[in-house]
């Protein structure tokens, strides 16, 4: 009788605990096994929103590996352990969470890169038209009254590294807590909430901080833990791409307007010239542009595996396939060398004309490796064309990591596009 009362009270406790931090088992009278069958709808329903956004591989690899433990959590209940059977199904439906938050942080992101290729349109319309006044200026000697400077807006804080494509099971105590104070940190700077997500995190840490846990129950608070981290790294994601868009509507706005004073400025200073300058102004213009249609004929051949050519009023843009450098490296490779060599044959033909090259990515990768990727290329380009008789004088360079993009990033052929070093010579 004395050791029923004993195995009862532990019973008891185990089950104290197990509310407490949310393992989330039912049993009822005489060892009956849990009713999974809410559980199983939920996460059916989950993993069909997840699909309706055509996720990528990583969030479909993080929705799979919820469908096997959903299985796992079926065969157990027919004929294993419905303690098992209840923590399989939870972290199927954690998985499930994470990944809907993911894919939603996807189309997000899609959405960003549509927003940062408008305004970079806008972007090159400004250039265009603030090339045009300067040339106007020249010819008639006076100045227009207009700021030059590239409108901007404040750059978002730095995010810490992702942790959406680590493997859950190799997480620690100790990277959990590191990962989760950097995104809470995160959150914190940009206003994004986490209150509803902090008090899981800590239940779960706790649990598994619990002195002579057992293994198999500290592996899975762990597992549950770093979802709930995984939640909240997508969610502050999620608000800096919505973020993105903000920022981005605002620049093109900006460079919208100062398009428009630059070309009413050009309108102003030619309206009130004689007809000496105007021809004058005409005729430099048609040198500029036929010596910009040499170039360009010039550049011609490299049109295609190496390179693609593109004119607007600025002049000639040549952009540098990535197939220059290795995944990840700022180092040419020697097997393309010979295709710059054609480039500063080309352009020692045109001294008079300015280069400015510029660093471009994709968008894999956290923001500050990208942005130093893309100036290292930049410089690696220049200083090669340096030494092959390209007066420095002549050139600058600049990185812009992935905030310039020409494609969608969301597919191999659209990254590729956008991994480029652009020469823009006028």
């Amino acid at each position: 009788m004395q050791q029923g009362t004993v195995r009862g009270r532990v019973q008891l406790g185990l089950l104290t605990l197990v509310a407490a931090v949310g393992i989330g088992l039912t049993s009822g009278c005489a060892g009956t096994p849990p009713d999974l069958s809410s559980d199983l709808a939920e996460f059916d329903r989950y993993a069909g929103e997840v699909r309706r956004f055509e996720p990528k591989r990583e969030t479909q690899e993080i929705l799979q590996a919820g469908q096997d433990r959903r299985q796992a959590a079926e065969a157990e209940l027919a004929g294993g352990d419905a303690q098992i059977a209840q923590m399989n199904m939870n972290k199927a439906l954690a998985d499930a969470h994470v990944a809907l938050a993911a894919a939603q942080l996807e189309s997000s992101q899609r959405r960003a890169d549509h927003c940062l290729r408008e305004v970079e349109q806008t972007r090159r319309g400004w250039k265009e038209a603030i090339f045009v006044l300067e040339q106007t200026e020249t010819v008639v000697a006076r100045v227009a009254p207009l700021s030059r400077r590239l409108p901007e807006v404040p750059e978002p804080p730095a995010l810490p590294q992702t942790t959406l494509a680590t493997d859950v099971g190799s997480m620690t105590v100790q990277s959990l807590r590191s990962a989760w104070d950097a995104w809470s940190g995160a959150a914190e700077g940009t206003a994004v909430s986490l209150v509803d997500l902090e008090p899981k995190f800590d239940r779960r840490m706790d649990a598994a901080a619990l002195p002579k846990a057992d293994p198999v129950e500290v592996a899975y608070h762990l597992h549950m833990a770093a979802r709930v981290l995984q939640e909240a790294e997508c969610r502050v994601r999620n608000d800096a791409a919505n973020q993105v868009c903000v920022r981005a509507t605002t620049l093109a706005n900006q460079l919208s307007e100062s398009r428009d004073a630059a070309l009413k400025a050009t309108l102003e200073l030619e309206r009130g010239l004689q007809d000496d300058l105007r021809s004058e102004l005409d005729k430099t213009r048609q040198e500029a542009r036929s010596r910009q249609d040499e170039l360009y004929d010039a550049l011609g051949q490299l049109e295609g595996q190496y390179a693609q050519i593109s004119q607007d009023a600025r002049g000639t843009i040549l952009s540098l396939a990535d197939i220059l450098f290795d995944f990840g490296k700022a180092t040419l490779r020697r097997d393309v060398e010979f295709a710059l060599v054609k480039v500063s044959t080309i352009l020692n033909q045109f001294p008079e004309m300015s280069i400015e090259i510029e660093g471009h990515t994709d968008s894999i990768g956290s923001e500050d490796f990208n942005q130093k990727l893309s100036e290292r290329r930049a410089e690696v380009v220049m200083k090669f064309l340096a030494e092959q008789g390209v007066s420095q004088a002549r050139m600058t360079s600049a990185g812009f990591g992935f905030t310039r993009p020409v494609a969608d990033n969301d597919s191999e052929a659209g990254r590729q596009k956008n991994r480029r070093v652009d020469l823009v010579i006028q």
